[in-house]
């Protein structure tokens, strides 16, 4: 593998060396700058062979480097050995991030270059100041990996849908009206829609082009009399094209789009978020043509789940609770065997959840990490990774769903054997973590900045911490990362607002050793009303057994207790109707009060 990586390098040197660039920049998005990317754009991976859902490729004439997070440290060190690329580490001591980097690394008049497409606009932006301070230039360009991946995969082919208002609660025809109505009072006449999910949720339709998320390629430019639809038409059944072109949807083709923006009427005055379009599509908009940039309103629209939305978020974590039940039945002996590992723990765990009305697929590749790569936060296990099922340590299992009717989420940890004092110490600190954020009540127009201490510091207190963020943004039917809402000490303005949807997951993690990580979904409550004005709080949604055995009750408050009690009550009132046999009586012992 390294011989070859070393080859697409020295190819993508060679496409700079023909254009003048000195630095070429292969960031993990694609033309929607997407988490997750369908085979044809994630030329990160295919160039590095790192394949992480975060982290930036640098490459100069004489070097190459990947930046990533800490919640890749341990993927990216094994990914790169042999490579030649270096490992940047973002966020520890005196490591720059690349455009810094780049900055102080390449001399002036030094020429760097990017893919228009891959690119937002406001991310261009802040790199072209950092550079141009440095003197040196930021170029948005033609895609290398078109002239240099020989066997790059196809556009998606794979067939798309419309979901019903029953659903959904909100017809994509008043979602339209909604949007222009919106629009106007912005000033602005049209609208672009360039992100997926903004896309899927204002259409009412999925679909099955990004691994992991039910959605469609696709773009959307919203008129004053019309909606322009560029996708490939053939995803969709004639009764689903009827359906849309009665909306007032015209379809064109996918790749339409920027001339659909160069021929914009010279009166027309464009909306559009720059953090959510590329530098292809923004600089195809003509110059006499106005811009009104800000968030999309449809991404902060998609972050409230309406009543009708979540009544059905509630049903699908019924389900999801009683899957996990099963296969958490099925686990507590089926390891006793000695021949599980962690590849077949996760195929397991899919055929539970299959097994349930109205499963589509899982909503992210299943974190199933025993022992030392329980420490690794975003594990991701192959066959030749795959550990043995063994005792004595911890079994982490991070892993979600999606149904027609929602989108899960949720983290337990499973002691094989016996647990050490320690793991119970550290899983007993995580879970009081995670209460203080499921108690938390905080003044409406909080944001997620604000509410990451309220978790992170019972850690602290112990001498603790963990490198990632408390909780992120959750879709209906859709990503199960969502803006613009997240839980995470790096600054964030979003206000946790009524209706959002949103995981609480702290954890520990001892490098080498095992992770702890306790996660359940939740969403926001209405406000309640006092004298000193408007408060909100949060109801957990999802539905599974905290494991008695990791809970040291010593370290616990009467709250705690309490809390986890009620909550154990809970989940046995919901699922146990849906349960019999061996299962039932799993579910019964496993929820008995501290």
């Amino acid at each position: 593998m390294s011989t070859q990586i070393a080859d697409r390098i020295d190819s993508l040197r060679a496409y700079m060396g023909n254009r003048g660039f000195h630095a070429w920049i292969v960031p993990s998005t694609d033309p929607h700058l997407g988490e997750y990317l369908p085979a044809r754009w994630q030329a990160r991976s295919w160039i590095s062979g790192f394949s992480g859902s975060a982290g930036t490729i640098v490459v100069t004439a004489d070097g190459a480097g990947l930046w990533t997070d800490s919640r890749y440290y341990l993927e990216a060190e094994q990914a790169l050995q042999g490579s030649g690329i270096e490992l940047h580490r973002l966020g520890m001591p005196g490591v720059m991030d690349y455009p810094a980097w780049l900055a102080k690394t390449l001399p002036a008049e030094s020429v760097v270059g990017v893919a228009a497409e891959t690119i937002a606009l406001s991310a261009f932006r802040t790199l072209e100041s950092v550079l141009r301070r440095g003197g040196i230039s930021l170029r948005a360009g033609d895609d290398p990996f078109a002239h240099i991946w020989a066997d790059r995969p196809e556009l998606p082919s794979d067939g798309a849908y419309l979901l019903e208002e029953s659903l959904t609660g909100r017809s994509r025809a008043q979602k339209l009206t909604d949007l222009r109505s919106a629009l106007a009072a912005r000033d602005a006449t049209h609208g672009l829609v360039a992100s997926l999910d903004d896309i899927a949720w204002l259409l009412n339709l999925r679909g099955s082009d990004v691994p992991f998320n039910p959605l469609v390629c696709g773009y959307v430019l919203v008129t004053p009399d019309e909606t322009e639809f560029c996708v490939d038409r053939a995803k969709f059944s004639a009764e689903a094209v009827g359906e849309l072109e009665r909306d007032g949807i015209r379809f064109c083709p996918y790749d339409a789009i920027e001339e659909l923006l160069r021929t914009l009427p010279t009166d027309a005055a464009l909306f559009l978020d720059p953090a959510r379009t590329n530098m292809a599509l923004a600089t195809a908009v003509p110059a006499s043509v106005s811009g009104v940039e800000a968030p999309h309103l449809v991404t902060s629209w998609k972050a409230i789940k309406n009543e009708t939305e979540q009544n059905h978020i509630r049903r699908s974590h019924v389900r999801d609770g009683v899957a996990l039940t099963r296969f958490l039945c099925w686990l507590d002996s089926a390891w006793q065997a000695g021949d599980l590992t962690e590849l077949s723990v996760t195929e397991v765990l899919r055929e539970f959840r299959s097994a349930e009305d109205h499963y589509v697929g899982e909503s992210f590749r299943t974190i199933a990490g025993f022992g030392p790569h329980g420490a690794v936060v975003h594990y991701s296990v192959t066959p030749e990774s795959s550990l043995p099922i063994r005792p004595d340590n911890l079994l982490l299992l991070d892993s979600g769903a999606h149904y027609r009717d929602g989108t899960t989420d949720i983290t337990r940890v499973i002691p094989i054997g016996t647990p050490t004092d320690e793991q119970r110490a550290d899983f007993t600190l995580v879970l009081k973590a995670h209460i203080a954020l499921a108690t938390a009540r905080f003044p409406t127009g909080t944001n997620g900045h604000r509410l990451d201490m309220i978790a992170r510091s019972v850690l602290w207190r112990h001498l603790r911490n963990y490198g990632h963020g408390t909780g992120h943004g959750v879709g209906f039917f859709l990503n199960v990362h969502e803006g613009p809402q997240r839980i995470a000490a790096e600054p964030n303005d979003a206000a946790l607002l009524p209706g959002m949807f949103t995981s609480n997951e702290p954890g520990i993690y001892r490098t080498g050793r095992y992770g702890i990580r306790i996660e359940n979904l939740m969403l926001t409550r209405p406000p309640e009303e006092s004298e000193f004005g408007s408060f909100l709080s949060f109801e957990t949604v999802s539905l599974c057994p905290i494991d008695h055995r990791l809970i040291d009750e010593s370290l616990l408050t009467d709250e705690e207790r309490t809390w986890v009690n009620d909550y154990h009550a809970r989940v046995r009132g919901e699922l146990l109707p849906h349960l019999a046999g061996a299962d039932a009586e799993w579910l019964t012992r496993n929820t008995e009060p501290l």
